[in-house]
């Protein structure tokens, strides 16, 4: 029992350590609109169409990743609550 305890509260930890990676991701994603796409005789608003849809590609990957640290952290907390109720049925 004394094991499991210590191998739910090790699990705990690489999830949250995932997850704290995948947070990290998700905070540098960069984003630059491809103005070489862009006819000869462009306007300002091609300009901008352009660069929302950098800021649309950015966001979509953004969410993504967030969703996964969001389901490891999940993951981290329920594991951290299994080894913290087992914990005191070592004492008695």
């Amino acid at each position: 029992m004394k094991y499991t305890a210590i191998g739910l509260g090790v699990a705990s930890l690489i999830c949250g350590l995932i997850a704290a990676k995948y947070w990290y991701q998700a905070s540098k994603i960069p984003f630059e609109p491809n103005y070489s796409e862009l006819a000869d005789d462009h306007t300002e608003l091609d300009f901008q169409w352009a660069l929302m849809r950098a800021v649309m590609t950015a966001v979509q990957k953004t969410s993504a990743l967030n969703r996964l640290a969001a389901l490891w952290s999940a993951a981290a907390v329920a594991l951290s609550g299994a080894a913290s109720l087992i914990a005191p049925l070592l004492v008695i």
